[in-house]
């Protein structure tokens, strides 16, 4: 990790849950890591845990910023840049959930679900790679994708089917990222993480009741510390080494 030392990184959701997790590990490893969240309440809890982070050789920095909503990116972009000269990684983790189905969902819903899982990736993605490729420095591009981007999960009946249409979106967003990196020689990497089940609260905010607690007690599951070393192992790799993709489980998962 002496690669990343120093440098800055971007976390979207980054207060909780898996996003905390990566925010965490990164600070621990020296990088100065901008954590976007949508709300204060969510800045507070990420304030909260700054004494904690920054006793090491990084830095957590709150950032108050709605991925879904292009204009406070912008913004919060051209802060980062203002103070830091710009970003070297940007993990794109913000994503939520809607239980139901496509053909008796609600609007509202389909368009959260899109604007902040496919949009706010998307725009966030465009001002990471142009604040590299001005910086002409090596960067890195990590989507949290789930197996959802893949292959349907064993579920008895259709459930959060926008969020999985979105994680599926997320694989081909991926792979015409890395085409475009390819095709324009620049020194930017793009991986795509999709682990199976993991312990956090997404299930629970978007109203899967089946996963709960005595799911999670019952049946093997990753843990957000899981994700997060999965992170850090690619950005361990050579850099000369693009990994696109990683899927993986719990042992004995069933899938």
């Amino acid at each position: 990790m002496e690669f990343w030392k120093n440098k800055v990184a971007i976390v979207t959701g980054a207060a909780h849950g898996i996003g905390a997790q990566i925010a965490e590990d990164l600070v621990k490893e020296g990088l100065t890591v901008i954590g976007l969240e949508p709300t204060d309440e969510s800045i507070g809890q990420m304030m909260e845990k700054m004494e904690r982070w920054n006793k090491s050789d990084g830095q957590l920095v709150p950032c108050k910023c709605d991925v879904s909503k292009e204009e406070e990116v912008k913004s919060a972009f051209e802060g980062l840049v203002d103070a830091y000269g710009g970003v070297d990684l940007m993990v794109n983790n913000a994503a939520i959930g809607k239980d139901g189905m496509l053909c008796t969902g609600h609007t509202e819903d389909f368009k959260q679900v899109i604007d902040v899982n496919i949009f706010g990736l998307m725009v966030c993605t465009r001002y990471a790679v142009q604040s590299m490729k001005t910086r002409n420095k090596k960067g890195h591009i990590i989507n949290i994708n789930s197996i959802c981007g893949h292959y349907m999960p064993p579920f008895a009946e259709p459930r959060v089917n926008m969020y999985i249409a979105s994680k599926k979106t997320m694989t081909v967003i991926n792979k015409l990222l890395k085409n475009e990196f390819t095709n324009s020689n620049a020194d930017i990497k793009v991986t795509s993480i999709s682990p199976g089940i993991v312990r956090t609260g997404i299930f629970k905010t978007a109203g899967v009741d089946f996963l709960n607690e005595e799911f999670f007690n019952k049946n093997p599951h990753l843990t957000t510390k899981d994700v997060s070393d999965v992170v850090l192992m690619i950005l361990k790799m050579p850099r000369q080494v693009q990994v696109n993709e990683i899927l993986f489980h719990a042992l004995h998962e069933i899938y």
